[in-house]
């Protein structure tokens, strides 16, 4: 039947019905050409209208004649943006943004807002939750740069894209470096143990002047765009990728020649933000420190003493384990019986420090398991002056350390073992304590050269398996021959172990067989984190330092040739690389999300004839090109950091580290990095250190091999 001929009612519908077909396939195949920009432009809208109040001005003046653009970006469905409003900064700067947003998602998942203004080559910015979202913001060149290195991993051009809980965290990252409400500095890096005790803040404002720079002058941005533009990349084309490709990248080579560094020479173009720096850094990273209040020195009213090792939630709260009871430096510092908890952006977790549960010294040994409960290794850090009594009782620790066993903590922080812990499984001195995917706890016990399964989490369940080359009839006070101390799980649920002592390398099936691994001519010298990629690689740490006080005193060794091991999953030659990328003391290492090997180094050597007030150069953390996408030129193995290693003066003697869901580095100084290495008093640092989106995110926990958190 022709349309032509149709009447009343039935032609109509017709009509309409083909009017809605057209509109249908023109709306799926614009959806599909938009997908990643609009891709749930179905939501529905609220119908109240939100109002965002700001000014866009810097420290000297408003900026008028900005283009501020509100963009919710969510992080459902892949992940999308979506414009919501536009003004244009009046004389004085300020803005006036009128926008709605999708109500369904506010509880359950808002999108992160973020507010751009730009004018020419120049782009700031700040973010802001879309659940809190404040009434006045400010828009400058510190908000800018808070945001572009708190999401350095999740900036795409002009979009923000990745996964829900990186981002969200995020947020309370920015806060922790600019105040989105004044623009000002935050409390964190303004004020101890930031401020001007550590270069980060210093570090901060020059990367904000070098953004002042690029609002002076045009030519300025494009300097900046061509120097923090990565080889084989897309150019930068604005201030945010920018700063975001320079965190991702941090380093020039031919340090300390300021010439060679056009960031450095940038930050002084335009110094409107002082402090600054004066001299050029060896990165361009941001360190900001945590002591767990705005205090620095030690004393027993401190939160922690020793922070040894770090494990992640699935909402990127970090558990730090704790070697020592907080005391002042020149005090004997004895066995801690508090395990930390703190939120993703490094504030103290409500309700941490948590005790019970035999804590005891905890040392290298903490793990989630399948059901997000934690388990930590008791190995006894104590010093001497406590184990044989002659300390007074601690209102804390009245007794000298147990190292017999491991605790678990329920994840809402409630102990679940008792009193004296899970002794099962002839534990003894334990350090590296790992989960399985299958919920198997593997315990390295350092004392007694022996490995413990605690099969599916059951303490009763527990077995002990003896190391090759161990003495059987090793009694509780002989020194260990092999001294496992690192575990790391590949692809098929096999636990690989390092022996600190014996410098070699064992695995362990879920079975129980038991062997040791030929590393190929690879020369293991004394040997202490492990770490596997995404496809079952292995990575070893070199100390060629440190043979770990177990049963028996520290006994520091010559060192002076660190080194990083690559053990291939085919089976393939292994590859060692010594000395390089800042290598210095190699403990705990990690791997990323793209396979990329981080190393936190325990500082320098040599350790003769060091006087009580010796101060150490800064400690560095090393970078290396792993088994994924290299950069340009580089291989598995070759150094990403500088000979120096991205150092920072907020850093002692780091041991252990970690990469949470946002890209954060987590760092803990374990020990102090003044004066000689040992530990007859305190040896212990009362801090740790996060570096804002400096690695690819992780999705935690962290069980078996490491996955990407897109």
């Amino acid at each position: 039947m022709e349309v032509r001929r149709m009447r009343g009612r039935h032609a109509c519908l017709f009509v309409a019905a083909l009017a809605l077909l057209f509109a249908i396939t023109s709306m799926g195949a614009q959806a599909v050409e938009d997908r990643n920009r609009y891709h749930a432009s179905w939501l529905p809208i609220s119908p109240a209208t939100e109002v965002i109040e700001g000014a866009v001005k810097n420290q000297r003046f408003p900026l008028a004649g900005y283009r501020v653009s509100l963009y919710a970006n969510f992080t459902i469905a892949g992940g999308f943006q979506r414009k919501l409003a536009t003004a244009v900064s009046k004389p004085d700067g300020s803005f006036r943004l009128h926008y709605r947003l999708p109500p369904g998602l506010i509880a359950t998942m808002p999108p992160v807002l973020l507010l751009v203004a730009e004018r020419g080559l120049v782009t700031l910015a700040t973010v802001v939750s879309g659940s809190e979202v404040p009434p006045q913001l400010v828009i400058n060149e510190r908000t800018t740069v808070a945001t572009a290195t708190a999401f350095a991993q999740f900036i795409h051009g002009r979009q923000l894209r990745g996964n829900h809980v990186g981002m969200q965290n995020a947020v309370k990252m920015v806060a922790n470096m600019a105040d989105p409400v004044s623009g000002r500095p935050s409390d964190v890096v303004r004020q101890t143990p930031n401020g001007v005790e550590t270069s980060t803040f210093a570090t901060f404002n020059a990367l904000s002047n070098v953004v002042a720079a690029c609002v002076a002058s045009g030519e300025h941005c494009e300097q900046l765009f061509a120097a923090t533009s990565p080889a084989g990349a897309p150019p930068a084309d604005n201030v945010l990728q920018a700063l975001a490709n320079l965190t991702r990248n941090p380093s020039y080579p031919l340090y300390p020649q300021d010439s060679a560094d056009p960031i450095f020479m940038l930050s002084l173009a335009a110094p409107l933000y002082q402090p600054a720096l004066e001299q050029r850094p060896t990165n361009w990273l941001l360190f900001i420190k945590f002591t767990g209040g705005k205090y620095s020195t030690q004393d027993r009213f401190n939160l922690m003493n020793g922070p040894g090792n770090i494990a992640f939630d699935a909402e990127g709260s970090a558990w730090i384990l704790n070697n020592y009871i907080p005391k002042a430096t020149n005090q004997n510092a004895c066995a801690s019986q508090r395990l930390l908890r703190f939120y993703p952006w490094g504030e103290t977790y409500k309700g941490s420090p948590y005790y019970g549960g035999g804590l005891s010294g905890a040392g290298f040994g903490i793990t989630l398991d399948p059901r997000g409960n934690v388990w930590v290794g008791n190995f006894g850090f104590e010093s001497p002056a406590c184990a044989d009594g002659t300390v007074p009782p601690d209102p804390e620790n009245k007794i000298p350390a147990t190292h017999n066993s491991v605790s678990l903590f329920h994840k809402s922080g409630r102990p679940i073992s008792r009193s004296n812990g899970f002794t099962r499984g002839n534990i003894w001195w334990p350090q590296g304590t790992v989960s399985d995917r299958e919920g198997n706890i593997w315990v390295a016990n350092c004392g007694n050269d022996t490995v413990t399964m605690i099969r599916s989490g059951n303490p009763l369940l527990a077995k002990n398996f003896l190391l090759p080359g161990a003495n059987p009839d090793l009694q509780p006070t002989e020194s260990p021959s092999l001294k496992p101390f690192a575990i790391a799980i590949d692809r098929r649920g096999r636990a690989w172990i390092t022996g600190n002592k014996s410098e070699r390398l064992y695995r362990i099936d879920q079975r129980g067989n038991v062997e040791e691994v030929d590393t190929g001519g690879a020369e293991l010298s004394w040997p202490m984190g492990i770490s596997s990629d995404s496809k079952g690689n292995m990575w070893i740490s070199n100390s060629d330092a440190v043979n770990v006080p177990c049963v028996d005193p520290l006994d520091p060794q010559s060192g002076g040739n660190p080194s990083i091991v690559f053990m291939p999953a085919d089976g393939g030659a292994p590859l060692q690389v010594f000395g390089q990328g800042g290598l210095s003391i190699p403990w705990g290492n990690a791997v990323d999300g793209s396979d990329t090997l981080w190393v936190f180094n325990f500082g320098h050597t040599p350790f003769e004839d060091v006087q009580a007030d010796t101060v150490w150069p800064d400690t560095g953390v090393s970078r290396f090109c792993g088994s994924g996408d290299c950069p340009p030129g580089l291989s598995v193995g070759d150094p990403i950091s500088p000979d120096t290693g991205y150092t920072s003066d907020a850093l002692e003697r780091i041991t252990g580290g970690g990469i949470d869901p946002s890209g954060n580095l987590w760092l803990l100084n374990n020990w102090k990095k003044i004066g000689p290495f040992v530990y007859d008093t305190n040896p212990g640092s009362n801090s740790f250190v996060i570096v804002p989106g400096a690695a690819t995110p992780v999705k935690t926990p962290l069980i078996g091999v490491p996955r990407h958190f897109p």
